[in-house]
């Protein structure tokens, strides 16, 4: 019997609520047949909600020289952010990360402020100390200054320091 003879078979037995309660039929030869053609088509696609597997650290390694950000590792793997970041981390892999993408990390780059109504010009060594002082919500500079351009916020015009 094929598949779509045991389709039509269990329609025209029990109707079309036999499919949703097929194990309340299992006697019948073709539900068993739709049984295991459900099991095999479930092992082959996967659920919907599953996980994402960890690529191991050469697959990792491989797609951070490669240029993917965290962001595009996550979406290729299946992973969440977080466990990008530790599976980077528990590999020694986050070196390797920052120095593929240098404007990531914000640790060495000098911000440069300037004050439009008086012409005070104020250097920071990292654009956290320059987002304390100024009274900036976290990432703001590093957001918005990419690529130089230059953000403003209040009286102060910020800029990357080259």
């Amino acid at each position: 019997m094929k598949f779509v003879e045991a389709v039509n078979l269990i329609e025209s037995r029990y109707g079309m609520q036999a499919f949703d309660h097929l194990e309340d039929y299992s006697e019948d030869e073709a539900v068993q047949i739709l049984l295991e053609e459900r099991k095999q088509s479930r092992a082959k696609t996967g659920k919907k909600c599953a996980r994402g597997k960890d690529p191991g650290p050469l697959a990792l390694k491989k797609m951070i020289e490669g240029g993917y950000a965290y962001v595009d590792i996550a979406a290729a793997t299946g992973l969440g952010m977080t466990a990008v970041r530790a599976k980077t981390k528990k590999y020694g892999l986050r070196e390797l990360y920052h120095k593929t993408h240098p404007n990531v990390r914000r640790f060495d780059v000098k911000v440069l402020c300037t004050n439009r109504l008086t012409g005070e010009q104020r250097e920071y060594k990292t654009m956290s100390a320059a987002e304390r002082a100024l009274g900036l919500y976290h990432c703001a500079l590093s957001q918005n200054t990419k690529n130089g351009k230059t953000f403003a916020h209040g009286d102060w015009e910020f800029k990357r320091a080259n």
